[in-house]
């Protein structure tokens, strides 16, 4: 028997926290549904299911397995398989990205003012600044020293733009945003700045609305309702008859319009293609929380409910805007376009933004329209265009590090295209050479690396047990303590509270805490079986580090037994070949890439530039390049991986070198792989992750594999091209 949890009700409405934890209450016969030991299917566990309630009552169906699915899980339990936004992308699952960017330049004359930080300690209150500051060599963007009431911002900075502002107020009222007055009497909040936005804000419509034409008359032709939608900060600046973002709108839609049409559009038209999906509250404010979309019923069902109307031909409304804050959660197929109108910096995740448009496109029949794998660039139906105010550069780097935190490397994310104002400036074009390409010497050196291996494994369950025992036995728990601190209130105002610092002290608590089944959680989180683990809990000596703190201690005795079943596991591994290979014809004549980490190599690379992901695969492949010795060399391709119990594995580098002693003619061929690092000691913890020594040693085994036939030389890891000629050489 399966069964599906999900955390929403037939009417497709958010189920509230209670509604989620009694979600197991209400269904009968839980008792028989037991005796049947269902597998249960957890459709986004994090949505109420991980509760400690929710959990005991899915205990009491006594399932035969749980599979937990979501893509935002903030509970990880044994992973099986987890498809990367990168993944998604190579496979065609997803629309391709595009960044059109309207950064500003050179705006050093422009009064911007950010507010950094408010400081309410001893004494007055003082707030950092961000401004434009003239220095010796030029104006720069910097933060101000701190800053009182009656300082004035020319005279910190050194520019005249602001002589009119003067710090008038610095008020931090509780629980609102901090603010600063200027006798000007312009306020700017904490986080925020202070600007003429109209320009670049129009700017970023016009590109929206023309890439929206363009984008529209082709996907007609498929019967497919182009959408774009619009990021706002201010639901004010678009709502009110004379908001900012709604004037910008139409004064740039009339602009687009006649462009493409040759004519004006009327007022009408204007409105009506036109929708949004925040509403008026009780209070007179405008929203986009669930609850106050529900009370606009008309608007709810179309943007949230009725999505088949919004997708259809026939209903007017291309342009959806929302508040920034993506409270909803909503997003479309047919969204194409997307552009984000920010006063301040987006703390709105880049994943979430692009997300919002990534599925497949659907046409008038509600089927998903897939782009044939051969598709040219550029020419595909599915292809998101992103709108921000920002560099290029500044919204990749965040999309970047949020992939890292999630996935721990950049490579999981999508790659993605600059259109700069219709410039595609990141596209670079990677020629295959195809005299190296078809030399006997390469093809010679493919046939030998490419045999694809498989792996067994086997534990000593006695060593494991024991290795554990001793490692668990180590674990020390810092006590629990509560860090105490006195302040004394000397003044309250309407404007601050003031107040001292006047002491400090620490002292022992006791832990309280739910009673935990650490047989059942360290089995669950380490795929022991209950008899091994009850074996290493029975062999311990320090119970007095669980009572300190029993999830902590959880906490590193997971990880320590992870550690010691990866060693294990890397001692027992066994490498075989089997009689697949990797296929040369994968290594296309042409790749399109959109990235400036290119390094040439028209000398001895099978292609004329390596894409490197550090300034060492950089520096190593130019080295290659210039080598007499070096016969040719290639980035190893995606495609060339290598199965690991923890995940696959690419080297970076195959090389072929030729060696010739003195008055020989032809020479000798050698067959290289080389995995380039931060160091040349594999034992360098700081230089290497676990992860890394880990498919290092298994890749190790996997040429092993392939033979002495092969005589494939690994070396890993390699900081500099010197190093690698020195082994090479022996």
């Amino acid at each position: 028997m399966v069964m599906t949890l999900q955390s929403f009700n037939s009417d497709d409405r958010i189920l509230n926290q209670a509604q989620r934890e009694d979600l197991f209450a209400n269904i009968p016969y839980i008792e028989a549904l037991s005796k049947t030991k269902p597998i249960i299917i957890m459709d986004e566990p994090q949505e109420g299911m991980d509760t400690d309630n929710a959990i005991k009552r899915i205990k009491a169906l006594n399932p035969l397995f749980k599979i937990r699915y979501s893509a935002t899980h903030k509970v990880m339990r044994n992973l099986i398989y987890r498809l990367t936004p990168f993944e998604s992308y190579k496979m065609g699952l997803v629309k391709k990205i595009e960044v059109l960017t309207v950064a500003e330049k050179n705006d050093e004359a422009s009064m911007k003012i950010e507010v950094s930080k408010i400081d309410l300690g001893n004494g007055d209150p003082k707030v950092i600044l961000k401004a434009w500051h003239l220095l010796s060599d030029g104006y720069k963007f910097k933060v101000t020293k701190k800053i009182k009431k009656g300082d004035k911002l020319d005279e910190m900075t050194g520019n005249v733009i602001y002589k009119d502002y003067v710090i008038d107020r610095i008020a931090k009222p509780i629980r609102e945003k901090g603010f600063v007055e200027f006798s000007n009497k312009a306020i700017i909040y904490e986080g925020d700045q202070a600007k003429d936005y109209s320009a670049i804000f129009g700017e970023q419509l016009y590109w929206l609305i023309d890439t929206h034409f363009i984008k529209k008359k082709k996907l007609k032709e498929h019967g497919i309702k182009c959408l774009s939608l619009v990021f706002i900060d201010r639901v004010d600046n678009y709502i009110q008859d004379d908001g900012l973002i709604k004037l910008a709108f139409i004064e740039q839609y009339k602009k687009v319009y006649k462009k493409h049409k040759g004519t004006e559009p009327n007022d009408k038209h204007i409105s009506e293609i036109q929708g949004y999906y925040f509403a008026q509250t009780g209070k007179g404010d405008y929203t986009d929380n669930l609850r106050s979309m529900e009370s606009n019923k008309e608007l709810y069902d179309l943007i949230l409910k009725d999505k088949e109307t919004l997708l259809s031909l026939d209903n007017p409304v291309e342009f959806i805007f929302s508040h920034s804050a993506l409270g909803v959660g909503w997003d479309n197929p047919n969204v194409f376009n997307i552009a984000t109108l920010n006063q301040s910096y987006s703390e709105i995740k880049k994943r979430q933004e692009i997300g919002r448009g990534l599925r497949i496109a659907v046409n008038q029949d509600g089927q998903r329209i897939y782009d044939a794998q051969d598709v040219k660039i550029n020419e595909e139906i599915n292809l998101l265009t992103v709108i921000p105010n920002e560099t290029y550069q500044s919204f990749v780097s965040q999309y970047q590090t949020e992939i890292v935190e999630i996935y721990g490397s950049t490579d999981a994310g999508a790659e993605t295209r600059n259109n700069h104002k219709g410039n595609r400036t990141t596209e670079r074009q990677i020629k295959r050479n195809n005299t190296l390409f078809n030399d006997p010497a390469f093809k010679e050196f493919w046939k030998r690396l490419s045999k694809r291996t498989d792996y067994i494994v086997a534990f000593d369950e006695e060593s494991l047990i024991n290795k554990s025992i001793e490692a668990l036995n180590s674990i020390t728990i810092p006590e629990h303590l509560a860090d105490i601190n006195i302040y004394r209130i000397k003044g309250i105002t309407e404007e601050h509270i003031e107040y001292s610092h006047e002491g400090h002290d620490t002292k022992l608590l006791k832990y309280i805490s739910t009673p935990i089944d650490l047989v059942e959680e360290l089995s669950e989180n380490t795929a022991l079986a209950y008899p091994t683990v009850f074996k290493i809990i029975k062999g311990l000596t320090n119970q007095i580090e669980i009572i300190k703190n029993p999830a902590r201690f959880l906490q590193e005795a997971t990880r320590k037994i992870k550690e010691i079943e990866l060693d294990e596991m890397l001692r027992a591994i066994e490498y075989r070949t089997n009689n697949d290979k990797f296929d040369l014809s994968e290594l296309e004549e042409i790749i399109i890439k959109n990235t400036d980490r290119l390094q040439p190599t028209p000398n001895k690379g099978i292609y004329d530039h390596i894409l490197y992901d550090s300034f060492v695969e950089k520096d190593f492949a130019h080295d290659a390049d210039n080598d007499s010795e070096v016969v040719c060399f290639l980035k190893l391709p995606d495609f060339y991986n290598i199965k690991t119990p923890i995940g696959k594995y690419t080297p970076d580098f195959g090389i072929v070198l030729r060696k010739k002693k003195i008055r020989e003619n032809e020479g000798k061929e050698y067959y290289f792989v080389i995995e380039t690092k931060g160091t040349n000691d594999i034992n360098d913890a700081k230089a290497l992750t676990k992860s890394e020594v880990y498919k290092i040693k298994c890749a190790q085994k996997h040429f092993e594999a392939l033979g002495i036939e092969a005589k494939i030389n690994y070396f890993a890891p390699v900081k500099e091209y010197d190093i690698f000629k020195n082994k090479a050489g022996d």
